[in-house]
């Protein structure tokens, strides 16, 4: 596996599905559980990511 090429495509991603696709095409070859770990992960760092943003955001606005 290209690591470089992996982290290029990481980084040019815009959406959180296509992370998910593309961890599918990564681990393709593994269990089903590894590609649904992996995809609980995507998803709960993008919550979070969102959460805290959305509260940054209120600490702005609220004196």
């Amino acid at each position: 596996m290209n690591l470089e090429k992996l982290k290029e495509n990481i980084d040019s991603t815009k959406v959180v599905e296509e992370l998910i696709i593309l961890s599918g095409k990564v681990f393709g070859k593994n269990s089903d559980e590894v590609k649904n770990v992996v995809e609980m992960f995507i998803t709960k760092s993008y919550l979070m990511g969102k959460k805290n943003m959305t509260k940054v955001i209120d600490d702005l606005i609220q004196p």
